[in-house]
């Protein structure tokens, strides 16, 4: 399980039983491990930002030689305009979308097509569907949306509202797709789970709601990761 920060990982920290270090961990990213509801887990904080979180991802499975059979990403986001899930509620992801990735700048930028770089198979939107994700959802009766990563997050109310009207996207984090992408490549199932602190756009932190976020994050995540765990253990057909 990982996170941008401590903070999100808090309530899971504080959940584990026989928690210690992790033999194999290298000096990053932080790392605990344990049993989280009977299933043996590690909780990572890898820092902001998509590059902390895939390179975090890529050390863990690897390092683990084989110990880490899924990754559930938990953590908090903004909710942009229009979307379903309130401040305060949680969300899984159905697809992350890469926003940075491409050619230009908001509002004229183009995804990576536009590069149409021989031999790249790199893409913008990444589709989170399966298995891992049908599990996760099931067992905490969440929507699964389509989620957006951004090493800058959106700092005002008319780019939010671009952003969502142009990609159909309901939350926004700085990490998903970077984690999702890794996890992707390495041949484990991912599942992104996020609490809803603010809108997008939203600056005032005073009208944020973000232990309300962590909470709400971390209670799906519980459910969630015995769900993947299982899913995790199915010989593949």
């Amino acid at each position: 399980m990982v996170a941008a920060t401590r903070l999100e990982t808090e309530p899971l920290v504080g959940a584990l039983t026989d928690a210690g270090r992790p033999p194999w961990a290298t000096r990053w990213p932080w790392a605990v491990s344990g049993e989280l509801d009977g299933v043996p887990v590690v909780l990572a904080a890898t820092g902001l930002g998509k590059a902390n979180a895939a390179a975090a991802v890529a050390a863990l499975v690897a390092g683990s030689g084989g110990a880490v059979r899924a990754v559930v990403q938990v953590g908090v986001g903004g909710a942009y305009p229009g979307a379903v899930v309130p401040v305060g509620a949680a969300a899984l992801a159905d697809s992350e979308l890469d926003l940075d990735l491409g050619l230009g700048r908001h509002p004229d930028w183009e995804g990576l097509e536009a590069l149409a770089v021989p031999g790249d198979a790199t893409r913008n939107l990444l589709d989170l569907s399966g298995p891992a994700l049908e599990a996760a959802s099931a067992a905490t009766g969440l929507r699964a949306l389509p989620f957006a990563t951004s090493d800058a997050v959106t700092a005002d109310a008319g780019s939010a509202a671009y952003l969502a009207r142009r990609f159909g996207v309901a939350v926004e984090s700085m990490e998903g797709v970077g984690a999702a992408r890794a996890a992707a490549a390495l041949g484990v199932p991912f599942v992104e789970v996020r609490g809803v602190s603010n809108a997008v756009g939203e600056r005032d932190k005073a009208a944020w709601r973000l232990r309300d976020a962590v909470a709400a994050a971390c209670d799906a995540a519980r459910a969630a990761v015995v769900a993947v765990w299982e899913v995790s253990r199915e010989p593949a057909s």
